[in-house]
């Protein structure tokens, strides 16, 4: 677990760029700060589409990455044709454009395991220090930068006092830290880091996360298994025991953790009242998202415009509609939900064909690419498991990770390619020049 002493030579020049993508994630934070690393990418997207357009011609990560975002940006435009709010779903098309430019910068940068590499090692050390800020909270009830638990005990880290999404980006983001850890760690390290972020994740109470993290752990254990003695037997124990005994603790430590886990289990068994609880509130959401799928079925209500449908659509007894002021929900809180009552069957379709062609790419890559793109791959499984809820996929916040995993994706997936034809020009250079 040494830091490599070349550390500050990344940030000379020609490692500014790889430090811009990994800016993404250093500011995100740091509320809409984001959106300027984001927009100076799609800025030098376009300049690097035009520039190396021919190359962007016969590039495979290139084209499956335009497929990719053509799957996504189309059903939204579809989606415009009788839109609830049409000025919404206009400035969503615009805006998802920055997505697209921005990744064909991310390909750029990305195009070697060298900056593959590097990146990662940026992405693992950020992921580590939320994993420290998140324990000093948790042991000492504030965090390095001074934030306190919020009122009800649910860890947050440096994302401050509002909108809990520290366990949700720790739960899909982790992979970037446990693939690097694995790699260059050693054992006892990764199984501290593993159960580090289950208790930072179970901790910070969105149950959400808690079914991406298993989700993350079951996957990641089938390519350990598949590895065959990338990690012992042993250090694996460690790390499942290490697990029970912290969950088992917080189960009889903090009544709030054991209340959210029994509420969670009676919304499946049908033993616990959750009317009251946000499972219950979520489950008035999907009713009305059902109405619009059903009134809206080809094209939906407009992508962003699930807000102002909703008071049409909503069931009857609604609490939201029926409070005082009355509340619309800003999103349906499941992907496939989303997409169906925004974009309709267009916009469901062109999900599904958008995950089958990044699951196709990483099947058919060689073994030493998709090493490469493993984490990124484990994180977009995290980010789209469809029995779950989920933030919004159509919201500023939530697109913009996700677009960066994707582009990540791709980026890693041509990786091999570059690499291949640079060593094909480095050889034909060397032919010419002893001949």
């Amino acid at each position: 677990m040494k830091i490599p002493a070349a550390m500050s030579s990344w940030l000379e020049r020609e490692q500014l760029p790889v430090v811009l993508v990994w800016s993404c994630l250093a500011v995100l934070p740091i509320g809409r700060v984001v959106e300027l690393p984001v927009l100076i990418m799609a800025i030098a997207g376009i300049y690097l589409l035009f520039k190396h357009w021919r190359r962007w011609r016969d590039s495979q990560a290139f084209k499956l990455f335009a497929c990719v975002f053509l799957l996504a940006w189309v059903p939204i435009l579809v989606s415009l044709v009788d839109a609830v709010r049409p000025q919404s779903t206009r400035m969503m098309s615009l805006n998802h454009l920055r997505f697209g430019f921005g990744g064909i910068f991310i390909l750029h940068v990305l195009s070697t395991h060298e900056a593959q590499r590097r990146f990662l090692f940026l992405c693992a050390w950020l992921l580590l220090f939320w994993l420290a800020d998140g324990l000093v909270q948790l042991a000492i009830g504030w965090d390095l930068f001074g934030f306190a638990i919020p009122a009800g005990g649910r860890i947050n880290a440096l994302f401050g006092e509002d909108g809990f999404v520290y366990g949700i980006l720790l739960a899909v983001l982790c992979p970037l830290l446990w693939e690097y850890a694995g790699r260059h760690w050693a054992h006892w390290q990764v199984a501290a880091v593993v159960v580090a972020t289950v208790v930072l994740v179970l901790t910070a109470g969105a149950r959400s996360a808690w079914i991406t993290l298993f989700v993350v752990m079951l996957a990641y254990g089938v390519v350990l298994w598949r590895r065959r003695g990338r990690l012992s037997v042993a250090m694996l124990g460690f790390a499942l025991g290490g697990t029970v005994v912290l969950v088992g603790a917080l189960w009889l430590g903090s009544d709030r953790f054991a209340a959210r886990v029994e509420t969670a289990l009676g919304a499946f068994t049908g033993s616990t009242a959750i009317e009251e609880d946000a499972i219950g509130h979520r489950t008035w959401i999907w009713r009305g998202a059902l109405n619009m799928i059903e009134a809206n079925p080809l094209n939906g209500v407009g992508a962003g415009g699930f807000r102002y449908a909703f008071p049409e659509y909503a069931a009857e007894g609604d609490p939201f509609i029926n409070a005082d002021p009355p509340i619309s929900p800003y999103h349906s809180h499941q992907l496939w939900l989303e997409m169906l009552s925004e974009s309709g069957i267009v916009g469901a379709l062109g999900l599904l064909a958008l995950l089958t062609l990044l699951f196709m790419a990483g099947v058919r890559a060689p073994p030493t690419t998709r090493r490469v793109m493993l984490p990124y791959a484990l994180c977009l499984l995290a980010a789209y498991f469809p029995f779950n809820s989920h933030m919004a996929i159509y919201s500023s916040f939530w697109s913009q990770i996700v677009w960066w995993l994707i582009a990540l994706y791709c980026a890693a997936y041509g990786a091999a390619e570059a690499d291949a034809q640079k060593l094909f020009t480095n050889t034909e250079s060397r032919k010419n020049i002893t001949e």
